[in-house]
Order: C-alpha cells, then structure tokens, then sequence
C-alpha cells in the first residue's frame, strides 16, 4: 500500500480515518457474540449510541471534524 496522504490533527499528532478500524471492531462483534445483526446494524447502533453522548455533553455547539 503506498501512502497518498498523511493527516495531522490540530495537535499535530498523526491521526488515521476511523473507517476502516470501525468496520474491523463490528465485524469482531458480530464474530464474538451472539447476534444476529449486520455489519451495518452494529456500526449504526455504535454512531447513534456515540452521537447521544456527545449530543448530552455539548449540545448544539458540538462541531463533528466531518462535515
């Protein structure tokens, strides 16, 4: 794999897209437990139990670094 681009975050600290690592942690899920649920079922019940808590921390000042 070549590298197309390095990205830092406003620390300066070198960060990488959480895609791939997320889609690695549910499928872990799905292979440790007993669920019946998709991929997908598992990453939008991870995003939607995520977004409440920073929802109930900041509210509408909450800016998301994705747009």
């Amino acid at each position: 794999m070549s590298i197309k681009a390095i990205f830092l975050d406003f620390y300066g600290t070198i960060v990488h897209e959480d895609g791939e690592i997320i889609s690695n942690i549910c499928k872990q899920i799905k292979r440790n437990s007993k669920t019946e649920a998709t991929l997908s079922e598992i990453g939008s019940f991870w995003w939607d139990d995520f977004s409440k808590l920073f929802q109930n921390s900041y509210s509408e000042t909450f800016q998301s670094q994705k747009y």
